[in-house]
């Protein structure tokens, strides 16, 4: 209020001599007003973190309020400052001195940007998403893990463990007693879906906007997103949030935030030197262009986020079932998630089997590179499912927890077995076409057709067990899998016995690509073996 040019001077003048009595007396009111409304059996805490958040927003509004509208209010001034004195001078000679006063912002402008930043945070899924990305990292219990283990972060926890080891030994075990006590989660109170209660979420905002306001009002170049996070982390922390299980996850997710913030701050210093001498060098034209390109760009980046968001949007199961405090309503999630995750493994693994298939015999470089791509991408989607229907089964009923863990276990393996194989089949032949080595003989794509026929037969027919949960033909997939497999393996004793017979030396290298190519069918087989039995076992009632 010192500072703000809308209320009389005399205010300023009075506020600045007696800003130690205000402050004392706020504190002195507050306290009262405090005791008051406890002893009204009011929760203050919440009533703290509403007046936390306007305190928040306040910050916000008095640093981000520069960023946001600094920069074009100053072109405008620089404009009306050159048509009102420059006399005829040139634009490049004309000195901005006008710029080195304090800025006087007209209140309609202010009073815009404020209702654009409150229309577009309320809006916007990335600023969302920003929200999101603190709230998970500091979360009281345990959930999904947005990022994963890096090694930077594995020898930070395991320093500060070994450093605990050490410093535990030579401290009294009635300190340690006391010490733990400080630290019981049993007497968390948490609301439904809070990622931390209500003591967490006051300091964050009211420590957070008052260093905000601190560092605003010194002067001193800060980025607000990154002082709330830094906060947030450092009461999670405090607040022993991060377990044993939770610790690498988070603190590669907290490296890779500030990481990225100082990789951005460079990018950004190099890109704008680099655009600022093109749009000199280059005149209206090359403006024109960039400004074409923001267009575009923006374009293609909510396009990309909105395909992204859609993406995460399938974890809506997983979000549901960490909300849900009833263990027989999460195992209903988790039985969901589960045959979720396997039939659509299974329609995936089916999918890039033929990808390969085809590439090979096609010399289809392309195909095989997206396969290889896609292939990585699920194993880390894999990981993360995992992860989330572990949680999900330590949170169902005990009893069944403990006679599925096996068959859950079975089926996640099988699922990550798909793609060891499809790699394991791929990589050969990836480099083979590659090379533009001999390609595959036209009578071993024939001889391979009517096995690869009954592999997509049987996958298929697995693929509609698993997610229709009925397993009437169980046993005849099962026989007709064993059958297949015997023939891939009477046709793998043939390709030998030709390979030890071959005169042609230089068939040779795509005939060991296509053994693998034989084995690892029958590999694959006996994953959909394995993964069919796990479901129907997890799944039966």
């Amino acid at each position: 209020l010192g500072k703000s040019p809308y209320l009389p001077s005399e205010w300023h003048d009075f506020i600045d001599q007696n800003i130690g009595t205000l402050l004392c007396a706020t504190f002195v009111i507050s306290a009262i007003v405090m005791e008051f409304l406890h002893l009204c059996r009011i929760n203050i805490f919440k009533l703290t973190v509403l007046m936390g958040t306007f305190a928040l927003a306040m910050a916000f509004a008095g640093n981000d309020m520069v960023n946001f509208i600094g920069v074009p209010l100053a072109g405008l001034s620089s404009y009306n400052d050159y048509m009102a004195n420059a006399n005829g001078a040139a634009p490049d000679s004309f000195m901005m001195t006008s710029l080195m006063e304090s800025a006087k912002t007209t209140p309609a402008y202010l009073l815009a940007a404020g209702f654009v930043m409150i229309i577009a945070m309320a809006t916007s899924k990335k600023a969302q998403n920003v929200i999101k990305t603190s709230v998970d990292l500091s979360r009281q219990d345990e959930g999904d893990e947005m990022f994963g283990s890096s090694s930077a972060a594995r020898i930070i926890v395991r320093s500060c463990q070994s450093a605990d080891s050490w410093l535990s030994r030579f401290l009294p075990k009635s300190l340690k007693l006391w010490i733990n006590k400080r630290f019981d989660k049993n007497d968390v109170e948490l609301e439904e879906s809070a990622a931390f209660d209500v003591v967490r979420a006051a300091v964050n905002l009211v420590l957070a906007s008052m260093l905000i306001t601190i560092g605003t009002n010194l002067k001193l170049p800060l980025s607000t997103t990154y002082v709330t996070f830094m906060v947030a982390m450092g009461s999670s922390l405090a607040d022993k949030a991060w377990s044993r299980e939770s610790a690498v996850f988070r603190v590669t997710g907290v490296l890779s935030v500030i990481g990225g913030w100082f990789v951005t701050a460079g990018v950004a210093f190099i890109a704008c030197a680099i655009v600022c001498l093109a749009m000199h060098f280059g005149g209206i034209l090359v403006q024109t262009v960039f400004m074409a390109l923001v267009i575009f760009m923006l374009i293609r980046s909510n396009i990309q986020y909105n395909k992204k968001a859609k993406e995460e949007s399938k974890e809506n199961t997983f979000q549901l079932m960490m909300r849900s405090s009833d263990p027989e309503t999460v195992w209903g999630f988790l039985r969901y998630q589960v045959s979720h995750t396997q039939s659509f493994i299974c329609r995936f693994a089916l999918d890039e089997f033929n990808l390969i298939m085809d590439g090979l015999a096609d010399e289809n470089t392309r195909e095989l590179r997206h396969a290889n791509k896609e292939l990585k991408k699920e194993q880390d989607m894999l990981k993360k499912f995992r992860r989330q229907e572990m949680l999900g089964l330590k949170r169902s009923p005990s009893e069944i927890a403990i006679e599925r863990n096996t068959w859950f276990h079975l089926g996640a393996n099988s699922n990550q077995q798909y793609i060891y194989t499809l790699r394991r089949m791929l990589d050969p032949i990836k480099e083979h076409v590659d090379n533009n080595f001999n390609p595959l003989p036209s009578e071993y794509i024939k001889e391979f057709m009517p096995i690869r026929q009954k592999i997509n037969d049987l996958m298929k027919m697995c693929c509609e067990q698993i997610e229709s949960s009925s397993y009437s033909n169980y046993r005849e997939i099962l026989t007709e899998a064993d059958k297949c497999k015997d023939e891939l393996s009477v046709l793998r004793k043939k390709h030998i016995d030709r390979m030890q017979k071959m005169k042609d030396n230089t068939l040779m290298q795509i005939s060991l690509v296509y053994l693998n190519v034989l084995q690892e069918s029958q590999e694959f087989l006996s994953v959909m073996r394995r993964q069919l039995r796990a479901a129907k076992k997890f799944m039966e009632n």
